[in-house]
């Protein structure tokens, strides 16, 4: 799983995007580039992250009460 406390993208480190490559190309016979890839993980870590953000962070309550309340998956600090 990639980490979702990077404002960007562009900031996650290239060693995760290439880890989440290797992972894809493990279970995949992929016929495209590792271009096309990295482009659809990014798109998809975005809309992700959106998502969570809607449904968890994004409410009118304080941070003490959203804490508690963390994703199943998610690592506390993200």
């Amino acid at each position: 799983m990639l980490p979702i406390n990077y404002e960007s993208w562009h900031h996650l480190p290239d060693s995760n995007k290439n880890q989440a490559l290797n992972n894809i190309k493990e279970r995949f016979a992929l016929e495209v580039s590792d271009n096309y890839v990295k482009k659809a993980l990014g798109k998809n870590w975005r809309d992700h992250k959106s998502a969570l953000k809607k449904k968890y962070f994004k409410k009118n309550i304080s941070l003490e009460e959203k804490l508690p309340n963390v994703p199943p998956g998610m690592l506390r600090y993200q």
